[in-house]
């Protein structure tokens, strides 16, 4: 299962003045992603969710489903910065912020689309969903904070009782394991369902996260109190999350609930830790990974607010900017990874080479991706996918910029930002 949630499209032009604060705030945001392909290599190249001997492995105690979370917040936080960072552009300039979102959207859509030929059927290819999931953020990109973590809250109560719904009026995704680039042609309405409710990243639930990056960036991310909070109270949520599921289904009868809706000679280790969608409200007292219920979302959102809270205080120390800088290369180019890991751990899984190897494929692709983001990034700068990308949709945004022709800048508009004012912070 695919992990993450995936990034990079490019540079993101933003009109803020640079300086040395901005650009630990823009390596702070790539190396939290860095962290998160770390995490997601070890989620698609590990073990089983549950050993031989029925137990959950480290993975699925560690990586799984956590990873995926952080990529899509950490998307989403690169659209704030897209959009005008701290103070969200108007007027034209906001017109052609969303412009450059859509372009990168449909990109990213028709390139996970593509891969979905070479990967592996399990992998479950999230890029295809980051067409839905950028075109659906296009609207919330002038919101404020408190707004965007009003809508998150809403998902998060609603997202999983629609999960539930689905079930019960038996949906299912209509191409499995993933759509490919015929799909938006043979069955463009079941396409569009599988994003929004039936597919491995339903935009139902995922779109919280999308909600609570724009948030985040909306913040001032230079700010140690800022990012204190974030690990403080991302550390309580997910603490808070995983007590409470705890105690609903070991405590007060819900894994017994669950056992008896399940089929005969399901464990309980299979309920805690890979259940797929019951129906059942116990259901919702779960916390499995890419599950989608109330308590998983917001174990996940803890972690994944806290882990970005705690890279950005670490960047403050010049030292971790330094031995870090390579992750943050790798984070940079995630679309380039994620799309080069892909057919990696194909070609290994159908040699059955996966298993008892997954450590070595792992550190493997870990060395190969930090190594090729490194080099790549002397040589030629930005990534070879996250080019793809955004230059179209840096020329789609300029070309709004410039119309109606020979217009300059003035009220509501925005003057193309000068010197080298861009982010090497991506959106995936």
């Amino acid at each position: 299962m695919a992990d993450p949630c995936v990034a990079a499209a490019g540079p993101l032009v933003v009109p803020p003045p640079a300086g040395a604060a901005l650009k630990t705030r823009f390596q702070g945001v790539d190396i939290v992603r860095g962290v998160a392909l770390i995490g997601m290599l070890a989620a698609n190249v590990g073990d089983d969710v549950l050993t031989a001997d029925g137990q959950p492995s480290i993975n699925v105690l560690t990586v799984t489903g956590r990873s995926a979370t952080l990529f899509v917040m950490v998307a989403g936080i690169s659209l704030a910065f897209i959009s005008g960072g701290r103070r969200p552009v108007q007027g034209f300039a906001r017109r052609a912020a969303r412009t450059n979102i859509a372009v990168r959207a449909v990109l990213i859509g028709a390139i996970g689309l593509a891969l979905a030929y070479v990967a592996e059927p399990g992998l479950g290819v999230i890029l295809t969903y980051y067409l839905a999931f950028f075109l659906l953020a296009i609207p919330l990109i002038g919101l404020r904070p408190r707004t965007l973590v009003a809508i998150a809250g809403g998902l998060v109560a609603a997202g999983p009782l629609l999960l539930l719904a689905a079930e019960h009026w038996d949906l299912e995704a209509a191409f499995q394991p993933d759509p490919t680039l015929t799909a938006p042609f043979t069955d463009p309405i079941g396409l569009v369902l599988q994003f929004l409710l039936t597919g491995d990243y339903p935009a139902v639930t995922y779109m919280a996260y999308i909600c609570l990056g724009l948030a985040i960036g909306r913040l001032d991310l230079t700010s140690t109190k800022v990012a204190r909070r974030l690990l403080a109270g991302g550390l309580a949520l997910a603490v808070a999350a995983w007590v409470t599921s705890s105690v609903l289904v070991f405590h007060l009868g819900g894994l017994q609930q669950l056992l008896a809706a399940s089929d005969p000679g399901t464990t309980a280790n299979q309920i805690v830790w890979n259940a797929d969608v019951e129906e059942s409200w116990w259901w919702l007292a779960l916390r499995v990974h890419h599950s989608g219920t109330t308590l998983d979302m917001l174990h996940t959102i803890g972690v994944a607010a806290a882990v970005i809270g705690a890279v950005l205080l670490v960047c403050r120390l010049r030292i971790a900017q330094r031995l870090l800088r390579p992750v943050a290369l790798a984070g940079s180019m995630t679309l380039t990874v994620y799309c080069a890991h892909a057919p990696v751990v194909a070609w290994f899984e159908a040699r059955g080479l996966l298993e008892g190897h997954s450590l070595e494929l792992w550190l493997g692709l870990v060395a190969g991706s930090v190594a090729f983001a490194v080099l790549w990034h002397r040589w030629r700068g930005q990534g070879p996918l996250e080019r793809l990308v955004a230059i179209p949709a840096d020329r789609a945004r300029r070309a709004v910029l410039a119309a109606p022709a020979g217009a300059g800048p003035g009220p509501g508009r925005e003057s193309e930002p000068s010197g080298r004012a861009r982010s090497t912070a991506t959106a995936p």
